[in-house]
């Protein structure tokens, strides 16, 4: 099917992707180490920064993925990093939704609360 040559992970590839990735994982746990960035969104972070060390200290897995697919590695590569994005934005748009929702419940809650003390305050106005 696809007979083009399969380009391996040369040294200089393998030692630039281990390099990012330690930067990431330690700038990562850097920001939730000082109260930046919340555990459960650094998860996925991490996770990524986990993936790309496997990758870089064993990239046969990726090149024999590849092959199992029948694709350039590349190919892996960019589907790889795809999916990866897309978890990122749907992961925020699960936090968005539930932000708009409680923001919406809580402007709703101060104009019961303003609503209820303007009443009283026309109460005391009547009582005096």
């Amino acid at each position: 099917m696809n007979d083009a040559p399969q380009l391996g992970f040369q040294t200089v590839h393998r030692a630039a992707l281990l390099l990012l990735s330690v930067l990431l994982l330690a700038f990562v746990l850097e920001l939730v180490r000082r109260g930046r960035f919340k555990e459960r969104y650094a998860l996925l972070w991490l996770a990524a920064a986990g993936a790309s060390l496997a990758i870089g200290l064993f990239p046969v897995l990726i090149e024999k993925l590849a092959l199992v697919m029948r694709v350039q590695y590349l190919t892996v590569v960019y589907g790889v990093s795809f999916l990866f994005l897309l978890g990122i934005v749907l992961g925020f748009s699960v936090v968005i939704s539930r932000l708009s929702e409680r923001c919406r419940e809580l402007a709703q809650e101060i104009a019961l609360l303003a609503h209820r003390v303007h009443r009283m305050e026309s109460q005391d106005r009547d009582e005096e």
